[in-house]
C-alpha cells in the first residue's frame, strides 16, 4: 500500500516516482512544482567509485540503497499520520454531534413543556415553593404556548442548525455547552431579578402573577448571537420573518435588542408581567458578549 508524501491519499494505482526527489506521488501531485520538489537526486554529485571499495550487489548502489532506506520511513511516517487523522476526524464527527442532540432536547422538552409548564419551567413557584427541579429542567425548554410557537420554534432549530453546527466544529463540543450554559445561567438570572422587582414595586399586592419562562430562548440567542460577534463588521443573511436581509452584525445585534426591548417596555405600562416575558433573553445576549470579550478582545 502506497501513500502519497505530498497529500497523504492512498494511491491505488502504480505511484509516480519523481525523477528528481525520488518520492512517490498520485497524479495530481506528479509534476516537481505541485508537490515542491527538493532536487535532491538532481543536485547530487557523481562521484567515481574507488577502486579500494568492495563492489556493490548487482542492481543496487550505496547511494541507491540509502534513497530507498529514506523512501520507506517517509511512507511509513506518511502512513502513521494518514491513520492517526483518520482517527481524529471520526472523535470529532462523534463529538460534532452534540448541536443534534441538543436541539432535539430543546424541541422535545419544550413540547412537554407546552402541556405541563410549570412542572418544567422558571416561575415564582421556583423560588417560592422550591420547585428545585425546575431550574435544571428550564434549561433545556422554550416555553411557547399554544401550537404556533412550537411550529416558529422548529423553524428556527432548522434555519439556525448549520450557524451552530459550525460554531461546535470551530471551538469544540465543551467550548459549546459551556457558552450555552453560561448564557441561560445569565438569562436566569435576569428573570429572578425582573421577577423580584416586579412582586415587590408593580404587581398589587393580593395579587398572584405566574409568568412561566425558559431559559432555553435566553441560551440559543446567546449562542446565536455569539457568531454575529465574530462578525460584527461583516455583512451577513439574516432572517426578519422569514425574510432574508442583508446587514452588518452589529445592526442584527441591535435589531435583536430592540425587538425585545421595545415591546416588553410597551406592554408592561398595561401589563408589569410583560417584562418577565420578553426581557431576560437580552440576559442570555450579554452574556454572549462577555464570553466573546473574554475569549478574544482579551488576547
Amino acid at each position: 500500500m502506497t501513500f502519497c508524501e505530498h497529500c497523504g491519499e492512498k494511491i491505488n494505482f502504480l505511484p509516480f516516482k519523481c525523477k528528481y526527489c525520488g518520492g512517490s506521488y498520485c497524479k495530481e501531485h506528479r509534476l516537481p512544482e505541485n508537490h515542491q520538489c527538493t532536487f535532491e537526486l538532481k543536485n547530487i554529485p557523481r562521484i567515481t567509485s574507488n577502486l579500494r571499495e568492495a563492489p556493490a550487489k548487482k542492481g543496487y548502489s550505496r547511494g541507491t540503497s540509502r534513497s530507498f532506506k529514506k523512501y520507506m520511513k517517509r511512507q511509513d511516517k506518511q502512513k502513521q499520520k494518514t491513520i492517526k487523522l483518520y482517527k481524529n476526524d471520526n472523535v470529532k464527527r462523534l463529538q460534532n454531534n452534540t448541536t443534534t442532540y441538543l436541539l432535539i432536547t430543546i424541541v422535545v422538552m419544550s413540547i412537554v413543556g407546552t402541556v405541563f409548564p410549570l412542572y418544567l419551567t422558571l416561575s415564582r413557584l421556583s423560588f417560592l415553593d422550591f420547585w428545585l427541579w425546575t431550574f435544571l429542567t428550564s434549561i433545556f425548554v422554550n416555553y411557547s404556548p399554544g401550537i404556533f410557537g412550537l411550529f416558529i420554534l422548529l423553524l428556527l432549530m432548522i434555519f439556525f442548525y448549520v450557524l451552530i453546527k459550525n460554531l461546535e466544529r470551530a471551538f469544540g463540543t465543551k467550548f459549546l455547552i459551556q457558552l450555552y450554559l453560561i448564557c441561560a445561567l445569565f438569562s436566569g438570572l435576569v428573570y429572578f431579578i425582573l421577577w423580584l422587582i416586579s412582586e415587590m414595586f408593580l404587581i398589587p399586592s393580593g395579587y398572584i402573577i405566574i409568568v412561566p419562562y425558559g431559559l432555553a430562548s435566553g441560551a440559543l440567542l446567546g449562542v446565536i448571537c455569539f457568531t454575529i460577534f465574530m462578525n460584527w463588521n461583516r455583512v451577513m443573511t439574516f432572517l426578519i420573518f422569514f425574510i432574508p436581509i442583508r446587514m452588518k452584525g452589529r445592526t442584527i445585534i441591535i435589531f435583536l435588542i430592540l425587538i425585545k426591548l421595545i415591546p416588553g417596555l410597551l406592554f408592561a405600562i398595561g401589563d408589569p408581567s410583560a417584562l418577565i416575558i420578553y426581557l431576560p433573553d437580552l440576559g442570555g445576549l450579554f452574556a454572549s458578549y462577555l464570553v466573546y470579550n473574554y475569549k478574544f478582545k482579551n488576547r
